[in-house]
């Protein structure tokens, strides 16, 4: 059965009332937490040790003290003291991994109004926190983004501030996490760097929240970032050459959007090879025992496969509404559209088994389809693997990719066009592509023949350099894009300046007059360097600085 998914949660936006404020026995704020169901609070371990005066080397095992839990949400409800719940415990160890504890109230809050924990994207993804530094104890609210994994074994998430002066610091360690869009718990706030000035932040998402305390999964919804069939171990040694190759693909160290491998049977090398990687990758499966990376065949780095499913007999739609699920994104009661499966895919995503989906054709065209249109764009790793060599399949998704490529160079020209008009140093266009089509059109006569020469091979080459022509004209894209914004941002600046001389009444001041010319017609008498154009601006900016530095503005 296909669950329907709708969000609903994001209106109760400060209104949770599942925040909570965790106090010594002496009434010192020591940290925050976060109510799971009716008696349980989950925050960092450090949190608690300072309640037991602990600091440095963590203990094995969870001190024995007290803590205080305020319904800070719930204020006609008491207080209620907590311990550490059994296997609740994961301290923060020598290399800085762990840092969860899981609490037991002693008295149950009536209504469970505990919180929700959700696996989701992380990339860029909008959050908030409600924490009680040291001169807001009644709680502040501070807004950011999630910009990547960091720290020990890229455990941790870092958070970068949305709003300058408001950034996570003292008091906020335990704190929930919360997606922006859903509502849901994504993680636990850990650690601050000390700097305000960086204002960066870090969090443990759930799903290493669920390997260092498997007693939370009782509180997380949603599916798992993991299909369940993709962690059946293989007594066959996995290939190391697809290993090497699937590692370097989600590690980003090569410029590819999109990898096709045919693993073949289940059971084969390859299989096992990808099946290793979606394990060891992943922060909520990768067991103890697995050693530290470098011991064995390459894996991807930890988290860097967002979402792992298996394709093989499941329909189109089941398969397009997973996806919408994970992502958290608001799926229709009918069949999901193109454009919200290309802008809600995660950011990395392996599909195994996609010729063995009941429907293979209908899954390349509105599943699979849509996602890799935009994986160039939107720098994607979408890996699609195969049972077979599923030639006819394979040619349909090489069809619509290449189409894509005409489109996304269309798109190139256009932009570069209309930059030359304004700089000189416009980035040149990549390598003509047109015997990428001539090539599928032979390769589309040769599959039909039985006397061609091998096609799985020759169909590999060609994906690759579609996929490479795509990256290289989503790059150009980018750098378009990026050299226009700074182009706009020198004119703002311009015409910033001098109306701050205007408004100083430096109407007659011969240098600024010229220094300002030259500014303008660089950026606005033809194509000219941006780096001189640049110059320019800012040499005019300093002379209105220094003109304007004895006297007010609008005085004459």
């Amino acid at each position: 059965m296909i669950r329907e998914y709708h969000v609903t949660m994001k209106d109760s936006h400060g209104r949770q009332p599942w925040p909570v404020r965790i106090r010594g026995d002496g009434g010192l704020v020591l940290g925050s937490g976060t109510l799971l169901g009716d008696r349980h609070v989950l925050t960092c371990a450090h949190v608690v040790d300072r309640a037991a005066g602990r600091r440095g080397a963590a203990s094995v095992e969870p001190p024995a003290v007290r803590v205080l839990v305020d319904l800070v949400r719930l204020p006609h409800l008491a207080a209620r003291g907590a311990r550490v719940a059994p296997g609740g415990w994961a301290p923060m160890a020598a290399d800085g991994r762990g840092d969860v504890a899981l609490l037991e109230l002693g008295d149950p809050v009536a209504g469970q109004p505990g919180a929700r924990l959700r696996r989701l994207p992380l990339w860029q993804r909008p959050i908030y926190a409600f924490g009680f530094p040291k001169e807001f104890s009644e709680g502040e609210t501070v807004h950011a983004v999630l910009d990547g994994r960091v720290g020990p074994g890229n455990e941790q998430v870092q958070m970068i501030p949305a709003n300058p002066g408001l950034w996570v610091r003292g008091g906020f360690s335990g704190a929930a996490a919360v997606d922006s869009a859903t509502g849901h718990v994504v993680g636990m706030i850990v650690a601050y760097y000390s700097d305000p000035a960086a204002g960066r932040s870090f969090m443990i998402p759930v799903e290493t929240l669920l390997r260092h305390v498997p007693e939370v999964a009782r509180w997380v919804v949603g599916g798992s970032s993991v299909d369940e069939t993709l962690t059946v171990g293989s007594a066959r040694p996995e290939d190391s050459g697809a290993a090497g190759l699937i590692a370097g693909f989600f590690s980003r160290s090569s410029a590819r959007n999109v990898l096709v491998v045919v693993a073949g049977h289940p059971d084969s090398a390859v299989a096992a090879a990808l099946r290793r990687a979606v394990v060891l990758s992943s922060p909520e499966l990768r067991p103890p025992s697995a050693g530290p990376p470098g011991s064995g065949p390459p894996v991807p780095p930890l988290g860097s496969i967002e979402l792992s499913l298996d394709a093989a007999g499941k329909p189109p739609r089941e398969i397009a509404r997973r996806i919408l699920e994970f992502a958290g994104a608001d799926a229709p009661a009918g069949d999901p559209g193109a454009d919200l499966l290309g802008a809600a895919a995660p950011r990395s995503v392996l599909i195994d088994g996609v010729d063995a989906s009941t429907d293979p054709k209908g899954f390349v065209a509105d599943v699979l389809g849509p996602i890799v249109d935009r994986a160039a764009e939107r720098d994607l790793r979408v890996l699609l693997s195969f049972r077979g060599t599923a030639v006819d399949v394979r040619l349909d998704l090489l069809a619509r990719r290449l189409t894509a490529l005409r489109a996304e160079r269309a798109r190139a020209r256009e932009q570069r066009r209309a930059l030359a008009e304004r700089l000189t140093d416009v980035p040149a266009e990549p390598a003509p592509t047109a015997g990428l089509r001539v090539a599928l059109t032979r390769l589309r006569a040769a599959a039909a023949r039985s006397d061609a020469p091998p096609v799985p091979e020759r169909l590999a080459d060609l994906e690759r350099a579609t996929d490479r022509a795509l990256h290289d004209a989503a790059r150009l894209r980018r750098r378009l894009a990026e050299l226009a914004h700074a182009h706009r941002q020198l004119r703002g600046l311009l015409d910033a300046q001098r109306a701050r001389a205007l408004a100083g009444g430096l109407t007659e001041h011969r240098e600024l007059g010229v220094a300002y010319r030259r500014a303008h017609d660089l950026l606005r008498g033809g194509p000219s360097p941006l780096a001189e154009a640049t110059a320019a601006v800012y040499g005019y900016a300093d002379e209105v600085r220094r003109a304007l530095g004895d006297r007010r503005e609008g005085e004459p």
